[in-house]
């Protein structure tokens, strides 16, 4: 039978056991119940690494089995209490809990958190290097908990609880050493009687009316105990004599001074103890000179939750720091932040990396920006700067963007075309990494070129992307094809003509991405296809009849039957396609 929801871990354990590679004597231990779940939605690898980031040494969670037998954290595994869905852990299959979102019960700042695997916990405790209690929460579960933790060699580093009975006969090592747990108010005397008595000796501040009593967690630490057990970790490290905010202190000395790549990696660090009035110091660090530091606090900003005001970032814009005009113009766009106007004025600075994120910016925020605005730019000397306005004139002014981009990616691709000539004519030498570096510059900017055609409308985004994928090329412009064909497959199926008129290039790639596209599009397509087939050139007919067969369309079988009975040449494929269709559906549910 199922816990109540809010057992407490602590009388679920009972008189459990130390393990010695996690529950040690020497100094007092933090032991966080159900991971961070007061700071952050519980049984998430988020709270997981938050309740280490807060000096855990050991943390707790729970595991239970979904329906196709993966391992996943949950307590109570009632869906209705922590998700937007509805039933039972067991009764779900992991990727149905994929899909749902575990973190906005709690609040809008931890939306699009999800049900962790099992080994994705293992990975974050390795990680932060502490230990785990695993409280089993259903019986059947231990052979695959030890196969788990033997792969992820976390197998010393672990304590069972609750259902663990099975673990017992296959890992006698477990639970090796007796903990004894006492209550808030235990005195000294009686915590010295239990360490005679060679218990590991644990007080409780979990789930009871004592979760936020500092005062008895420090009597506790006082009379001895090794460890102690919280649902609020800011509050035992204090009681344990190991605050948080001396770590925060420490990273903030680094990142205050130093080398660039040590400031950014603590302030990177520092970021993740949300909920720390920190907003102060990336705002200060956001105006420093150094680029790698600056954009290390920008992004720490981004990530901050509660969200960082877009007001402190469009207050940067005016900064007398290069890097913090940039980076605080990046911030604006990863956040779609109303900022346009403000970021418009940037257009006239003289840094290109500058404007290059202004324009960026510009392509992600909502807002009005007129064309003129940034039309100048797509014939900038810098080709990224062309590509990130190609970007933000399709965001805002996609009618405009449908004539002007295409006809910049071609202009592009027909310089490509003529060097590629040259350098074929050159016999095809190895090239220098000087000959390699504008080679890679041109293809970054192509890819953000065909990026800005999906931002068109719909019916431009098809036809251009559609131009872009059923060329003929052989120079390195050749990826644009390849992205513009994927970008075609959930568009196709609008005007399935277009890549149906493509089966017929003498270009057999052609041919043939124009094929992949109709196979991947979905039954959309498939009326259209069929009724190619009569009317089709030969060539085209086999590449129709191989689509068919791909899709395992059943409306095409009569079709095909008539076909074959025509069409002699390609019979041998018409039964191939049929084959496969009858395969696909040979276990249809008959009404």
């Amino acid at each position: 039978m199922r816990r109540l929801i809010f057992s407490i871990f602590f009388f679920v354990w009972g008189v459990s056991s130390a393990h010695a590679g996690i529950l040690q004597r020497g100094k007092v231990q933090l032991i966080c119940h159900r991971t961070a779940n007061r700071d952050m939605p519980e049984n998430t690898v988020e709270a997981l690494a938050y309740a280490a980031r807060m000096g855990c040494n050991v943390v707790e969670l729970d595991i239970r089995r979904t329906l196709d037998g993966r391992l996943v954290l949950a307590h109570d595994g009632y869906l209705e209490r922590l998700t937007g869905g509805i039933g039972d852990i067991e009764t779900t299959s992991s990727d149905e809990l994929e899909l749902l979102d575990a973190g906005a019960w709690m609040g809008q700042r931890f939306e699009h958190m999800r049900i962790p695997s099992f080994d994705d916990a293992l990975d974050v405790a390795r990680e932060q290097g502490i230990g785990l209690m695993l409280d089993i929460k259903e019986k059947g579960e231990g052979a695959l908990i030890l196969e788990a933790l033997q792969r992820q060699g976390m197998l010393e580093r672990v304590v069972f609880g609750g259902e663990w009975d099975e673990v017992r006969p296959l890992y006698p090592r477990a639970n090796a050493d007796p903990t004894k747990g006492v209550d808030p108010g235990c005195t000294a005397e009686e915590v010295s009687k239990l360490h005679e008595q060679g218990y590991f000796v644990i007080a409780n501040f979990s789930a009871n009316a004592h979760e936020m009593d500092m005062p008895s967690m420090r009597d506790a630490v006082t009379a001895g105990v090794d460890a102690i057990n919280v649902d609020y970790p800011r509050l035992g490290a204090d009681a344990v004599g190991r605050p948080v905010e001396a770590k925060i202190n420490v990273l903030v000395r680094v990142a205050s001074s130093g080398a660039a790549r040590a400031r950014a990696a603590a302030i990177r660090e520092l970021s993740y103890y949300q909920g720390f009035p920190t907003q102060r110091f990336f705002e200060h660090w956001l105006r420093d000179a150094d680029d790698q530091v600056s954009h290390a606090a920008a992004v720490a900003l981004v990530r901050a939750r509660p969200q960082t005001p877009a007001q402190a970032l469009i207050d940067a814009l005016t900064a007398p720091q290069t890097t913090a005009r940039k980076n605080a113009a990046w911030a604006l766009g990863m956040m779609s932040a109303p900022a346009t106007a403000s970021l418009l004025p940037l257009l006239k600075d003289q840094d290109p990396g500058l404007v290059k994120e202004a324009l960026l910016a510009l392509s992600r925020c909502p807002g009005d920006v007129p064309a003129n605005a940034l039309l100048p730019f797509l014939s900038n000397d810098v080709l990224t700067i062309r590509s990130v306005a190609a970007l933000a004139l399709a965001r805002h002014q996609p009618e405009v963007a449908a004539i002007e981009v295409p006809a910049l990616l071609k202009r592009e691709e027909q310089a490509v075309a003529r060097d590629y000539e040259a350098y074929a004519c050159r016999g095809k030498p190895k090239l220098t990494q000087q000959e390699i570096d504008p080679i890679i510059e041109t293809y970054r900017e192509q890819m953000k070129l065909v990026q800005a055609l999906a931002y068109l409308a719909p019916a431009d985004a098809l036809n251009a992307l559609a131009n872009e994928t059923f060329r003929s090329v052989e120079d390195y412009s050749l990826v644009n094809a390849v992205v513009g064909g994927y970008q075609l497959w959930d568009r196709i199926s609008a005007n399935p003509s277009l890549a149906i008129q493509a089966l017929g290039s003498s270009d057999g790639v052609v041919a043939g991405r124009a094929e992949w596209v109709l196979v991947k599009a979905g039954p959309s397509v498939l009326p259209a296809v069929r009724a190619a087939l009569h009317s089709a050139g030969s060539t085209t007919r086999q590449r129709l009849i191989r689509i068919l067969g791909w899709q395992g369309d059943v409306d095409s079988l009569d079709v095909l039957r008539e076909l074959k009975s025509t069409d002699g040449d390609d019979a041998a494929l018409i039964d191939w396609a049929m084959q496969k269709i009858d395969t696909i559906h040979a276990l249809d549910f008959k009404p």
